[in-house]
């Protein structure tokens, strides 16, 4: 009788160690993915800003410029800031982005 209580312990403890390894795995997996979405909002916001600056700086330090020349000017230097912070765009991804900078200088 022992033998049977103690191998039905056993196994109890064995399937309780089983459902809390299986539920652990599954909240590591989810709070990865929420510091994952968190990193990248972060990351969105940061282009944003730099993206912004970018444009601003651009205005201020090619006044009379042509707007083409503006752009890539600002496009050029948001790679550069944006590749000091460890975020690597396209040129395209940039360019959209400095013309959404530019849209809110316009709105100013």
């Amino acid at each position: 009788m022992e033998q049977i209580t103690n191998a039905l312990t056993q196994g109890a403890v064995e399937i309780v160690v089983i459902l809390i390894g299986s539920l652990l795995s599954y909240v590591l997996v989810k709070v990865k993915s929420y510091f994952s979405t968190l990193k990248k909002k972060d990351e969105l916001g940061i282009i944003d800003i730099i993206t912004d600056l970018a444009a601003d700086y651009a205005e201020a330090e090619l006044k009379g410029k042509a707007g083409i020349e503006k752009r890539n000017f600002a496009v050029e230097k948001a790679i550069e800031m944006l590749a000091d912070k460890g975020i690597k765009l396209t040129k395209s991804e940039v360019i959209a982005g400095i013309e959404n900078g530019v849209k809110k200088i316009n709105n100013k």
